[in-house]
Parts: C-alpha cells; sequence; structure tokens
C-alpha cells in the first residue's frame, strides 16, 4: 500500500473518488454531493498544485481506497485543518484511516467530523485531537452538525 499526494494529472480521478466517498457516506461532510459534483476540473488540479493544501491518497495495485486532505486554515495563523478522509468500505479494518492520518501529522493541527459520526471521533481522539468548542451546520443534512478538534503539535 502506497500513501501519497494526488498528482495534477490525476484531478478526474481524485474528484471520482470524492464522488464516491460523498454516495457512501453523504452524512460524513460537509459538502453534499451536488455541490461537489459541480465544481470544475481546475478545483481537483488546485489539491495538486497548491503550496496550501494536499491531497493525499492511498493506492493498492493501482486501485485508490482512500483520501485525506490537509489545509492551511485562511483565518487562523500556524493552524492546518483536515479535510475528506475516507477508506472504500471494502478496505475498512486494515488500519488505514490511521496510516492516512498519520501519513498528514506534519499538517494536523485541526480537522472537522461530523458531531454523530462517533468511530471518526474515538479515531480522532485516539491521535490525541480534542474538541475546540466550534460547530458547523452539515450541507449534506442541515439538522446535523460537524465538529472541529485541534491537536497540539
Amino acid at each position: 500500500m502506497e500513501i501519497r499526494p494526488v498528482r495534477r494529472e490525476e484531478a478526474a480521478g481524485l474528484r471520482e473518488l470524492r464522488l464516491r466517498a460523498l454516495r457512501d457516506a453523504p452524512h460524513a461532510y460537509f459538502a453534499s454531493l451536488e455541490s461537489e459534483e459541480r465544481l470544475p476540473l481546475s478545483y481537483w488540479e488546485g489539491w495538486a498544485t497548491s503550496k496550501d493544501k494536499v491531497m493525499l491518497v492511498a493506492v493498492e495495485d493501482g486501485t485508490w481506497l482512500g483520501m485525506a486532505g490537509a489545509s492551511v486554515h485562511p483565518d487562523r495563523s500556524g493552524t492546518v485543518r483536515l479535510w475528506w478522509l475516507w477508506v472504500a468500505p471494502g478496505a475498512r479494518g486494515r488500519g488505514l484511516a490511521r496510516r492516512l492520518l498519520e501519513a498528514r501529522a506534519d499538517w494536523a493541527r485541526e480537522l472537522a467530523v461530523a458531531e454523530h459520526n462517533e468511530a471518526a471521533k474515538a479515531l480522532y481522539r485516539g491521535l490525541g485531537f480534542v474538541p475546540t468548542g466550534e460547530r458547523r451546520s452539515m450541507a449534506s443534512d442541515p439538522t446535523h452538525a460537524g465538529i472541529f478538534m485541534a491537536r497540539p503539535l
């Protein structure tokens, strides 16, 4: 299994992976499937070319099994947010989520998670993240909230 940054020429593949994640677990993300489907290819290329963000993919035998992104917080100096952690259903239970999180540990200071996603919150707590008290409504289901968690480095 290789965990590596997505490459510019793989932008369409990243888009498809993200849409798979939104179809699989729409309740876990702040964005909706419909909003992500409308994004131009340049948006997805930005994950591979920006100095302020990174998207890691887990690849096994040429198949993308998961992703995890990180970006510099635009309003909080010295803070990085983690985005889009997802592992394909057939690859779950192998420690891949933990490996993806550890691969971006140098970036990691803050992440967002669906408030009702107990498995994800437990994983993050196990890696030293604690709730910040910040909450935001989920675009995928405005009746649910997401919370932010941070980890001191």
